[in-house]
């Protein structure tokens, strides 16, 4: 991460699902735009004063489909706009603080899905250079697997998966490794007339090639551990619109590396959420 570590760089890139959608030709479409409190990167503190906007666009399409089998491309980019410029150099805008461009292939064999990543990091407002980046996630649908223990598991999934990426050119420092693993257990609580869906995703982090480092600049394996609560709720939207939804998110990360702890401000506790609205057609 070289000079990026004391204020680290990059996200983790976002999978966009292909859901359900109101269109019916070959793509999708997916957005977002989210106002979060604070932002960090894989435990690095980027920014927590001022307005953090970070809006996200994708297209997917799955030119090849069968009944256990699939392959898809989805294009991405994702952003975040700081009201602090922080970091900025002058020269470039000011406010933008961030703009990732993703490429994904999701191959889907029965309930696993395994996703090549190629991402492209870039700062506009000149507070880093460009990063490339190539990784890949491992999930498992595990939707329905919980009905045999009683009628309160039948909406019960854990969605367990792991990912890990690596920098293959890092025009301001060092190539990094960064890995991750994780749960998302979800459950809809039925309240009569309204049902509220909620996700408890669960996130152990760490890393090689020293993307974490202890006191004395050696490479630490783990860096942070996450757990959060995530709601999304429908919006009544005439459905030739789209999917349209609000979703908001709270999340506590513990800081394991003593790079990360250092980054925010020498504390190990982070409590960060957010709160936004998508879309999907």
């Amino acid at each position: 991460l070289g000079p990026r570590m004391a204020l680290a760089a990059a996200l983790a890139a976002p999978t966009f699902a292909m859901a359900e959608k109101p269109n019916t030709g070959g793509l999708t479409f997916t957005g977002s735009v989210d106002v979060a409190s604070n932002y960090y990167f894989r435990g690095y503190l980027q920014e927590n004063e001022g307005l953090i906007l970070q809006p996200a666009f994708s297209i997917a399409t799955k030119p090849m489909a069968f009944d256990d089998f699939s392959v898809g491309l989805t294009l991405s980019t994702w952003n975040s706009f700081h009201s602090e410029n922080t970091l900025s150099d002058g020269d470039g805008a000011g406010a933008w603080y961030e703009n990732d461009i993703y490429g994904q292939v999701p191959i889907t064999v029965g309930k696993f899905i395994f996703t090549p990543i190629y991402t492209l990091y870039q700062y506009p407002n000149g507070a880093f250079e460009t990063i490339q980046e190539v990784g890949a996630t491992l999930s498992f649908d595990d939707t329905g697997a919980y009905t045999g223990l009683g009628s309160w598991a039948e909406g019960l999934a854990l969605k367990p998966y792991i990912a890990a990426y690596y920098e293959i050119d890092d025009a301001g420092g060092e190539e990094n490794g960064y890995w991750e693993v994780g749960i998302a257990p979800g459950y809809t609580f039925d309240l009569g007339q309204f049902s509220l869906p909620l996700t408890f995703p669960i996130m152990l982090a760490g890393g090689w090639d020293d993307f974490y480092t202890d006191s004395d600049g050696d490479n630490e394996t783990l860096g942070y551990l996450q757990v959060g609560v995530t709601t999304s709720i429908p919006l009544p939207i005439p459905e030739e619109y789209g999917v349209w939804s609000v979703n908001a998110g709270g999340y506590y990360q513990y800081l394991i590396a003593d790079s990360a702890e250092a980054a925010n401000n020498d504390s190990n506790d982070v409590f960060w959420g957010k709160i936004g609205i998508s879309f999907v057609y």
